[in-house]
């Protein structure tokens, strides 16, 4: 039986050609690192400020207190014109894509003379104009559209967006673009990813720093990938282009 090696022992002789290898990472910790899932989202992605505003007016109405017929309304029409402004503002955002600093100027132009408006008071005499229109609507109404906007929005969310991805690995990207479709495997040597020209009221203050995604495969007959609406993709871009840099090395 051989004794250990005591502190006093010599170190053993290493053979000539040896590669000596640090900080190696334990595998539970590497496999963590082996993939990113991106997921790309829906429209409704930018519809939260509907259902937020609607609660905030339902809460407000009944805080005013004012009931007529055993309804809670408010005193005034200003809830209902910022209930419209706010819905109307996110159904032209969320649809009509304004590249660069195009949708920042318009977005500031509709918010400046809604409030203007308002300011001095002139949105009745506009409604008057209109045809005596008087945008009411009571607290009840807000929560009949606010809450059943919020589950939809959160199913779709959390839920139904989930079911399509991009899987970026060591060595190769996985995809499903259609939820019901199989999963594609592509090369990822050659690839290119990239984020498209922003819309910045809709990715940046709708979306919180929304993106969409786009790859570009270097195979042949690959296909061009499009994943649209990715949150926080400034920080996902970087830690794809990482993984894309780096190699596998596998130490026997």
């Amino acid at each position: 039986m051989t004794p250990a090696p005591d502190a006093t022992s010599p170190p053993l002789a290493v053979p000539p050609g040896t590669v000596t290898v640090n900080n190696i990472l334990r595998p539970a910790k590497q496999e963590q690192n082996d993939q990113i899932v991106i997921y790309g989202h829906s429209s409704l992605l930018y519809w939260w400020p509907v259902w937020l505003v609607c609660f905030i007016l339902a809460g407000a109405t009944y805080a005013e207190g004012d009931q007529a017929g055993g309804v809670t309304v408010s005193r005034t029409n200003v809830p209902g014109v910022v209930f419209v402004i706010t819905l109307l503002a996110v159904a032209v955002s969320s649809t009509v894509l304004l590249r660069g600093m195009v949708s920042v100027v318009a977005a500031v132009s509709v918010v400046t003379v809604a409030v203007a408006l308002g300011w001095f008071g002139w949105w009745g005499d506009i409604l008057g104009f209109l045809g005596g229109l008087e945008i009411r609507i009571n607290a009840a109404g807000y929560l009949c559209i606010g809450i059943p906007l919020f589950l939809v929005w959160a199913l779709v969310i959390g839920v139904y967006d989930q079911m399509h991805h991009v899987t970026f690995g060591r060595g190769q990207i996985r995809y499903v673009l259609e939820v019901g479709d199989g999963e594609v495997v592509m090369p990822s040597e050659g690839a290119v990813v990239e984020k498209k020209r922003s819309d910045a009221f809709r990715h940046w203050v709708l979306g919180l720093g929304a993106g969409d995604l786009m790859i570009r495969s270097g195979g042949p007959n690959s296909p061009a990938i499009e994943l649209k609406n990715v949150v926080r993709i400034r920080r996902k871009l970087a830690v794809i282009d990482r993984m894309l840099r780096e190699k596998a090395v596998t130490v026997a």
